[in-house]
């Protein structure tokens, strides 16, 4: 149940009742002397309540100020890497949460994989060289400059799992994806329809694309429909465009008319 604050002016009336019901007749105009202690009460006890929700926000991470969410990682043994947002820290400490150290299973990769600064994203593959194997596929910090990680990166993070991971792990690899650089062309029509929203829309789009992830024509066509238009060709892609574990999609050229 979510922790209710009642208003200034709901503690006051009820502050008012209490003198009412223990004193009939008593004056509690506006102005009388009990009025001025009411409204000096009621005053007292909203602040105590706002305390009061405070500190219930403060029990939850994802409600909890920044100082508490880095007590919240703390206390998992998880730290804020360098240029790392509240919003990303509360993503590791929920993934956490949600799948907690379990011997080496593929979540465990990839929270080691993000336990490495500058590293953004992680995917783990099972048995991506066979048995006894594991490929991490890292997607670097927008930071750094670039989505590919650099050879620095890639040794880094293998080096940390290579640390934490069980043993009967005979190999590990940790990869860069492979760019497929996708040029998307779409022609729309309506009175209403806004081009170069829609453009902008496709490139954040696939800009947030992961490993593997497949694009299908008709999510290109939706953005041009929710920005006006009443009719719309998608000439490129000419058809979804799958990709494979090691491989993720980016934006080219976006032609949108």
């Amino acid at each position: 149940m979510p922790f209710a604050v009642p208003s200034y002016d709901e503690l006051l009336q009820a502050i008012l009742t209490d003198y009412i019901n223990q004193f009939p007749g008593a004056d509690t105009s506006k102005g009388s002397l009990i009025y001025v202690k009411s409204a000096a009460i009621a005053s007292a006890f909203w602040g105590l309540y706002q305390h009061q929700r405070w500190i219930a926000n403060q029990a939850f991470p994802d409600t909890a100020d920044t100082e508490n969410l880095e007590h919240h990682a703390w206390v998992r043994g998880i730290t804020r890497k360098a240029n790392e947002t509240d919003a990303d820290l509360l993503a590791r400490l929920l993934e956490y949460i949600r799948r907690p150290p379990a011997g080496g299973n593929k979540h465990d990769y990839v929270k080691w994989a993000l336990e490495v600064t500058n590293v953004k994203a992680a995917y783990c593959i099972p048995l991506g060289q066979g048995l006894g194997s594991v490929d991490v596929v890292i997607v670097a910090d927008p930071s750094t400059g670039s989505d590919i990680p650099s050879a620095e990166l890639l040794e880094e993070v293998r080096a940390y799992i290579d640390d934490l991971r069980p043993v009967t792990a005979k190999y590990l690899r940790v990869l860069a994806p492979v760019i497929l650089t996708q040029n998307v062309t779409i022609e729309g029509a309506g009175t209403n329809y806004n081009a170069v929203q829609t453009a902008l829309d496709i490139a954040a789009y696939l800009e947030g694309f992961t490993p593997g992830q497949t694009l299908y024509r008709s999510q290109l066509g939706n953005f041009a429909i929710l920005n006006g238009a009443d009719d719309v060709t998608v000439t490129l892609p000419a058809a979804n465009v799958v990709s494979t574990p090691m491989q993720i999609i980016r934006p080219g050229v976006i032609n949108v008319t």
